[in-house]
């Protein structure tokens, strides 16, 4: 198994080159193309370009970086729920719950202050909610900096809220999760099966550390072939 890197400064030069690699057959007629992509725009346009090359686009499907990487780990990692609890917008409500105690701890004035006295929901909501994109933004970027929490290393106010987030959820988040993808992958080559036989990067200008370990690790047992406008 491979990873290759095709490089381009024109995007319509990848787009032959993806549809010359993609003129391979898969090994079953029913298994679905897999071409990680960033926009819904995107989507568009490559399948637009493949049926001009191939004469048709079909059985192709266009998942987002964040979604596949769910998908891989759900097939390698079991009883993996379909939404994660540390999902941003199921995160929101869960630390909204948690700001009312919380406010009221050492290193939490500012937050207290910037509430105020009112305790208004509409407010606390719209803060939960950057407070969770942040969250989610820290698994992706800064996945050590989170262990480095969990392992007691920060006292400041995020360190103490995301520990009671982990009190409430467990510790099945993106960082945690990728960690143990990437070991069980190391561990057993019989997971082949249940992995894609090919998957396509395309047209995406930049990926996080994150998904690129992700997506070395699982060069180990399938194809994957990474397209990048240079």
């Amino acid at each position: 198994m491979t990873l290759r890197l095709f490089t381009s400064n024109r995007l319509e030069i990848l787009a032959d080159t993806l549809a010359e690699v993609l003129e391979e057959p898969l090994a079953s007629v029913l298994d679905e193309e897999i071409i990680v992509v960033q926009s819904r725009g995107m989507e568009r346009w490559v399948s637009m370009q493949l049926a001009k090359g191939h004469g048709i686009c079909a059985n192709c499907r266009f998942p987002f970086p964040n979604s596949f990487v769910h998908e891989v780990f759900q097939k390698v990692i079991s009883d993996l729920p379909e939404r994660s609890d540390f999902d941003p917008k199921t995160m929101t409500w869960r630390i909204m719950k948690l700001l009312p105690s919380c406010i009221r701890r050492p290193g939490f004035e500012s937050l207290s202050a910037y509430l105020g006295d009112t305790q208004r929901n509409l407010k606390r909501f719209q803060l939960s909610e950057r407070i969770a994109d942040t969250f989610d933004q820290y698994l992706l970027f800064r996945p050590q900096m989170i262990f480095n929490w969990e392992r007691g290393q920060a006292d400041h106010w995020q360190a103490v809220l995301w520990m009671e987030l982990v009190k409430a959820c467990g510790k099945a988040h993106r960082a945690a999760l990728g960690r143990h993808f990437l070991e069980t992958l190391k561990d057993s080559s019989s997971l082949q099966k249940d992995l894609p036989e090919r998957i396509s990067i395309f047209g995406i200008s930049a990926l996080p550390r994150f998904h690129m370990e992700i997506f070395s690790g699982l060069a180990r047992l399938t194809d994957v072939n990474l397209f990048l406008m240079n």
